[in-house]
């Protein structure tokens, strides 16, 4: 009797505990399920959306809302300012800043919220922003710095020495001068090197034919892709259809010509004039030479180098192109996004 005694009592102990360690572990999920507290969105950092607009579209729907809404009132929610911008007392703006109108002046302008611009906005050298939707084109002076994002629906002009360290975009193009410091640029065009530069014209080259598996070391894995243990050359002025993974470094003649994606585990090398018209992926540096064009994504796990006159991707059909450090030599044109991770600079030769 005592033994079914004891027994009942350790069970019934066992049973509290289970509950108690279930209460303790579950409890506060099931009372946050019965009643919800943490209904709010989260904020998204700069540096984490992965959709280039994602906060200059938010900016946008709030300015939006308050102009259509006769309930709420700008000015109760918003810094308003005019044409006469020497008279903004810009460093002291504690809200969003509104102008209804074109921003002008030789002067720079210091100010550590979000602005939005009904016009153009062309600000002085020396300038500084935490964050710039303008509804026309925007034009930075010299050495002037967006902290988080800027983006305009018109032309983007960043002059010498501007850095945007988060995200500039822009429905029509940017141009980034010699000694621009950039992260992430997107748009249907992305010029890198002084404003109006003269880009070359391709070259016609006369190609002949070759085949990929005729390399030495070719193992072919199907009918369009070419497998070569470790490095490899592609002739100089040749046309190559294909695909083609190596597990060494890849250097691609002068002048020729790739129908097909390319991989390379140790770096690639773009010769001069030369034409890619698939992707280019490596795990160490590629490197892009005067006058080369690459159609498809230029994705490097460290750097990417690319020179004078080398076209990214096309108007029709933008790309990608992503890396950790991303060196362009002035002259260079991109459609599409540029993403370096760590920095990207524009240099002149």
């Amino acid at each position: 009797m005592n033994y079914d005694l004891s027994s009942a009592l350790a069970y019934l102990c066992l049973i509290a505990l289970t509950v108690a360690f279930l209460v303790l572990a579950f409890g506060p999920s099931w009372l946050e399920w019965l009643r919800p507290s943490d209904t709010a969105a989260l904020r998204v950092l700069p540096n984490y959306s992965s959709d280039i607009d994602h906060f200059s579209d938010r900016f946008r729907a709030d300015v939006q809302e308050h102009l259509r809404s006769p309930q709420l009132h700008l000015a109760d929610h918003f810094d308003m300012v005019g044409a006469q911008v020497r008279r903004v007392d810009w460093r002291g703006a504690q809200r969003p800043v509104i102008a209804l109108g074109d921003l002008s002046t030789d002067q720079a302008i210091e100010c550590p919220t979000q602005v939005f611009v009904h016009g153009d906005l062309n600000a002085g050298a020396g300038s500084d922003f935490d964050a710039l939707l303008v509804q026309g084109a925007l034009q930075l002076g010299a050495r002037s710095a967006v902290r988080s994002w800027a983006h305009a629906d018109g032309k983007v002009q960043l002059a010498q020495g501007c850095k945007v360290t988060r995200r500039v975009s822009s429905m029509e193009s940017v141009t980034l001068a010699p000694d621009c410091c950039f992260e992430r640029v997107q748009a249907p065009d992305v010029n890198f090197g002084q404003v109006g530069a003269v880009r070359g014209v391709p070259s016609r080259r006369p190609r002949r034919q070759a085949l990929l598996s005729e390399l030495q070391g070719a193992i072919r894995q199907t009918e369009h892709l070419t497998l070569i243990r470790g490095d490899c050359r592609l002739a100089q002025d040749t046309r190559y259809v294909g695909s083609l993974i190596v597990t060494g470094r890849l250097l691609i003649g002068a002048g020729s010509e790739v129908v097909g994606d390319v991989k390379a585990r140790d770096g690639i090398v773009v010769g001069a004039e030369a034409r890619m018209d698939g992707s280019l992926t490596s795990e160490k540096q590629i490197q892009i030479l005067e006058g080369a064009s690459v159609a498809g994504p230029v994705i490097s796990e460290t750097i990417i180098l690319v020179g004078a006159q080398v076209r990214l991707g096309r108007h029709d059909a933008p790309t990608t192109v992503s890396a950790d450090s991303i060196l362009v030599e002035g002259g260079a044109h991109a459609h599409g996004t540029v993403w370096a991770r760590n920095m990207g600079v524009v240099w002149a030769a």
